[in-house]
């Protein structure tokens, strides 16, 4: 039996505010008129009882529970272990009659800007950015092969000019969609070429080479596009498995080099979401889609927040693969 002291303005709303504090067996030792004409009484109370009785206890019991259910989905994921409390805490703040399916949605609506790529807009001038190996030509042909469907006049250009014309996917993938692809040599004169190209069609998509985010040549020549179509929506691919933090430096220096949007591949044969999660986080992307497959004729993906709590939640089901 242990005794509490309890404060309050009169002895009908100390009694109401015992009950709900410290539950129907709690009893009143004593009471007392305090100087400021409120009363003090003393409790007696059951320690075990007071824990499960009290709503307010009930609910920090409840709150951390919650907290170690979500922590437990996590940490499978290999997200860093600041971005996973960042993420908790997020859904600690809301109501816990919330489901947790809901917790997790909203939480991640609140942390993250989503935009989904498709509709391609009419007009509009996409250049794709990234490391090697990160699937940027497969995003851009899956992208073409959409707006090919959509009936959009579409021309591809492709600056990668370290593979010959029988080597280049995107070139092969053209003549496919019977498609125009220009291949652009002098990087300097990338906008007489992308602004010729406007005069007959409705889309522009630009592959790129690899970038290395290391490497200060890499760097200038990344600038040299953004200088050059100064009105292009700069978009970074980025294949899901990297390390979280390596991701979130690679992410930030695409950042920095105008990308706003990103693109996520390889989500079907990776468990490890974190470096996605980090470097859209801190470098603030918006989520554009999900690439689930090598197929050029399966669409971009929407990010939603539901659906990525579903992933984080389950990956990849049979029924979402592609």
């Amino acid at each position: 039996m242990k005794l509490k002291t309890f404060f309050a303005d009169s002895i009908p709303s100390a009694m109401s505010e015992i009950r709900q504090v410290f539950g129907e067996k709690a009893v009143i030792v004593s009471s007392f008129r305090t100087n400021d004409k409120g009363v003090r009484l003393i409790v007696a109370t059951q320690e075990q009882d007071m824990f499960f009785n009290s709503p307010i206890q009930d609910e920090m019991h409840k709150s951390k529970q919650r907290r170690i259910f979500f922590k437990n989905i996590l940490s499978h994921r290999h997200l860093s272990d600041e971005y996973i409390e960042r993420l908790v805490n997020a859904v600690a703040r809301k109501s816990i009659k919330t489901s947790e399916d809901k917790l997790l949605s909203r939480a991640l609506s609140e942390m993250y800007t989503y935009k989904s790529i498709e509709p391609l807009k009419k007009n509009g001038l996409y250049v794709f950015m990234g490391t090697a190996g990160c699937g940027k030509t497969t995003v851009v042909s899956k992208l073409a092969f959409h707006a090919k469907m959509l009936k959009m006049k579409t021309a591809l250009v492709t600056l990668d000019t370290h593979k010959s014309m029988q080597s280049n996917e995107l070139i092969r993938y053209a003549r496919l969609m019977q498609m125009p692809c220009k291949i652009v040599h002098e990087w300097d004169k990338l906008n007489e070429t992308v602004t010729m190209l406007r005069l007959n069609h409705d889309l522009i998509l630009i592959d790129t080479p690899s970038f290395n985010p290391y490497r200060s040549e890499d760097m200038l020549r990344m600038n040299v596009i953004k200088t050059q179509l100064s009105d292009a929506e700069l978009v970074y691919v980025q294949s899901a498995g990297l390390d979280c933090h390596e991701a979130q430096g690679q992410g930030a220096v695409f950042s920095h080099n105008g990308c706003t949007e990103m693109i996520v591949t390889k989500v079907d044969i990776s468990a490890s979401y974190g470096g996605f999660l980090q470097s859209a986080l801190f470098s603030a992307f918006r989520l554009g889609g999900l690439s689930t497959s090598s197929q050029v004729t399966e669409y971009i993906q929407e990010i939603t927040p539901d659906k990525l709590a579903s992933l984080l939640k389950n990956g990849i089901s049979e029924g979402e693969d592609e």
